[in-house]
């Protein structure tokens, strides 16, 4: 199984939809579900039907597909840099491994909603000092936060009146922390803000 045949599968069970169910509603039959989340690569119509189904992004689910691809690396970046173009994520050139997101989701009071958010992707160590920016995997909007990880417990720090902190229950375990931030949506440490008036 692949790891984008994988996903289909994951955000099918995500959305409590059995096999036949998505079938019906994409248009296929229901062995051909089957293979779609076993080893087939799905069709573009069936892909956009099934984005549709399963409440997920359409570009989320080609940018998923992407990197399950066999294409050349410069082929697949080229693609990568069309596709983002028109996304809320837009890259900096002059920080590698930096993106831009703008802060859509009511969250820290020091960052309102507007703000424009310099996120280095690839810095995902927790500190308590730092902020961190998190895409809502429901709403596909931005947030940030300050993220405190004891012992048996991972936070997320508002600080505002307006969100109440989120706290979720970990074992001690690196990779559990890991899977929890992945999980809600982590897209690496802010760097700076730009806020607009």
């Amino acid at each position: 199984m692949g790891a984008f045949n994988q996903y289909l599968k994951t955000l099918r069970e995500r959305k409590f939809l059995d096999i036949g169910k998505v079938a019906e509603c994409t248009g296929v039959h229901r062995n051909t579900q089957s293979k779609y989340e076993d080893s087939r690569d799905p069709p573009f119509d069936y892909l956009v039907e099934f984005a549709a189904l399963v409440d997920v992004p359409f570009h989320e689910i080609i940018l998923k597909r992407l990197s399950d691809s066999k294409a050349s690396d410069n082929a697949i970046q080229i693609a990568l840099e069309s596709l983002t173009a028109d996304t809320q994520v837009k890259e900096i050139n002059a920080q590698p491994g930096a993106v831009n997101v703008e802060i859509s989701e009511l969250s820290h009071t020091k960052v309102p909603v507007g703000s424009i958010a310099c996120v280095n992707i690839e810095d995902k160590n927790v500190d308590a000092t730092s902020l961190y920016c998190f895409k809502n995997p429901m709403t596909s909007e931005y947030f940030v936060s300050k993220i405190h990880v004891g012992s048996k417990k991972l936070k997320l720090m508002f600080e505002s009146p307006e969100k109440k902190d989120l706290e979720f229950a970990i074992d001690s375990t690196e990779s559990e922390l890991k899977l929890i931030l992945k999980t809600l949506g982590l897209v690496g440490k802010v760097i700076k803000i730009e806020l607009n008036f």
